[in-house]
Protein backbone atom coordinates (compact mmCIF):
# COMPACT_ATOMS: atom_id res chain seq x y z
CA UNK A 1 0.00 0.00 0.00
CA UNK A 2 2.89 2.34 0.79
CA UNK A 3 4.41 1.80 -2.67
CA UNK A 4 1.06 2.57 -4.29
CA UNK A 5 0.75 5.74 -2.22
CA UNK A 6 4.27 6.88 -3.13
CA UNK A 7 3.72 6.28 -6.85
CA UNK A 8 0.37 8.03 -6.68
CA UNK A 9 1.85 10.99 -4.82
CA UNK A 10 4.61 11.32 -7.42
CA UNK A 11 1.87 11.56 -10.04
CA UNK A 12 -0.19 14.09 -8.07
CA UNK A 13 -2.82 11.68 -6.69
CA UNK A 14 -4.91 12.85 -3.77
CA UNK A 15 -7.49 10.07 -3.40
CA UNK A 16 -7.20 6.34 -2.81
CA UNK A 17 -9.99 3.81 -3.10
CA UNK A 18 -9.92 0.78 -0.82
CA UNK A 19 -11.93 -2.37 -1.37
CA UNK A 20 -12.23 -5.06 1.23
CA UNK A 21 -13.49 -8.41 0.08
CA UNK A 22 -15.10 -11.33 1.79
CA UNK A 23 -16.95 -14.47 0.74
CA UNK A 24 -20.11 -12.39 0.42
CA UNK A 25 -18.60 -9.64 -1.75
CA UNK A 26 -16.77 -6.35 -1.38
CA UNK A 27 -17.33 -3.28 0.72
CA UNK A 28 -16.34 -0.03 -1.01
CA UNK A 29 -14.54 2.67 0.90
CA UNK A 30 -12.60 5.74 -0.11
CA UNK A 31 -9.76 7.68 1.45
CA UNK A 32 -9.16 11.32 0.65
CA UNK A 33 -5.86 12.73 1.90
CA UNK A 34 -5.44 16.48 2.09
CA UNK A 35 -3.38 19.05 3.92
CA UNK A 36 -4.98 21.92 5.78
CA UNK A 37 -2.98 24.97 6.85
CA UNK A 38 -3.82 26.32 10.29
CA UNK A 39 -5.50 29.58 9.13
CA UNK A 40 -7.26 30.31 12.40
CA UNK A 41 -7.72 26.71 13.51
CA UNK A 42 -6.08 25.73 16.81
CA UNK A 43 -2.70 23.99 16.54
CA UNK A 44 -3.17 22.12 19.84
CA UNK A 45 -5.02 18.81 19.17
CA UNK A 46 -7.21 19.13 22.30
CA UNK A 47 -8.30 22.66 21.33
CA UNK A 48 -8.78 21.61 17.72
CA UNK A 49 -10.99 18.70 18.85
CA UNK A 50 -13.11 21.08 20.96
CA UNK A 51 -13.37 23.49 18.01
CA UNK A 52 -14.49 20.66 15.68
CA UNK A 53 -17.02 19.39 18.23
CA UNK A 54 -18.64 22.83 18.34
CA UNK A 55 -18.80 22.92 14.53
CA UNK A 56 -20.50 19.51 14.28
CA UNK A 57 -23.35 20.55 16.58
CA UNK A 58 -26.23 18.39 17.69
CA UNK A 59 -28.76 16.15 15.99
CA UNK A 60 -28.87 13.19 13.67
CA UNK A 61 -25.56 13.93 11.93
CA UNK A 62 -23.65 14.38 15.18
CA UNK A 63 -20.12 13.00 15.12
CA UNK A 64 -17.93 11.80 17.95
CA UNK A 65 -14.70 13.78 18.33
CA UNK A 66 -11.70 12.59 20.35
CA UNK A 67 -7.92 12.88 20.48
CA UNK A 68 -5.93 9.69 19.84
CA UNK A 69 -2.24 8.87 19.63
CA UNK A 70 -0.97 7.58 16.28
CA UNK A 71 2.57 6.64 15.25
CA UNK A 72 2.70 10.07 13.50
CA UNK A 73 1.71 11.84 16.74
CA UNK A 74 -1.50 13.05 18.33
CA UNK A 75 -4.50 13.17 16.02
CA UNK A 76 -8.07 14.39 16.24
CA UNK A 77 -10.42 11.51 15.39
CA UNK A 78 -13.93 12.31 14.12
CA UNK A 79 -16.32 9.41 13.53
CA UNK A 80 -19.76 9.60 11.97
CA UNK A 81 -22.18 7.02 10.63
CA UNK A 82 -20.39 6.56 7.29
CA UNK A 83 -17.18 8.54 7.82
CA UNK A 84 -14.00 8.44 9.88
CA UNK A 85 -11.58 11.37 9.76
CA UNK A 86 -8.15 11.78 11.29
CA UNK A 87 -6.56 15.23 11.54
CA UNK A 88 -2.85 14.68 12.21
CA UNK A 89 -0.62 17.61 13.13
CA UNK A 90 2.13 18.08 10.55
CA UNK A 91 5.74 18.53 11.68
CA UNK A 92 6.64 22.13 12.42
CA UNK A 93 3.07 23.01 13.39
CA UNK A 94 2.19 24.17 9.86
CA UNK A 95 -1.22 22.56 9.79
CA UNK A 96 -2.98 19.22 9.68
CA UNK A 97 -2.81 16.26 7.32
CA UNK A 98 -6.39 15.08 7.07
CA UNK A 99 -7.33 11.49 6.26
CA UNK A 100 -11.03 11.30 5.36
CA UNK A 101 -12.35 7.74 5.12
CA UNK A 102 -15.82 7.13 3.78
CA UNK A 103 -17.82 3.90 3.58
CA UNK A 104 -21.18 5.02 2.16
CA UNK A 105 -22.66 1.55 1.65
CA UNK A 106 -21.65 -0.31 4.80
CA UNK A 107 -20.99 2.61 7.13
CA UNK A 108 -18.32 2.61 9.78
CA UNK A 109 -19.10 -0.86 11.09
CA UNK A 110 -16.50 -2.57 13.29
CA UNK A 111 -14.46 -4.27 10.51
CA UNK A 112 -14.39 -1.16 8.29
CA UNK A 113 -13.56 1.10 11.22
CA UNK A 114 -10.72 -1.23 12.20
CA UNK A 115 -9.34 -1.22 8.64
CA UNK A 116 -9.43 2.58 8.45
CA UNK A 117 -7.81 2.89 11.87
CA UNK A 118 -5.03 0.51 10.79
CA UNK A 119 -4.34 2.61 7.70
CA UNK A 120 -4.27 5.81 9.77
CA UNK A 121 -2.08 4.12 12.37
CA UNK A 122 0.49 3.28 9.70
CA UNK A 123 1.13 6.96 8.94
CA UNK A 124 4.65 8.05 9.83
CA UNK A 125 6.70 11.14 9.10
CA UNK A 126 9.94 10.63 7.18
CA UNK A 127 12.79 13.15 7.13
Amino acid sequence: MRNTAEVGRARGAMEFFLLTTSRTGGIPASLLVSSMPLRGTPADPEKYAAWLELRHGEGRDRRTVSVVELAAGPAVRVVGTTTLDFHVGMPGGIGYLTLCFSAPVAGMSAPMEQLCEAVAGSLRWVE
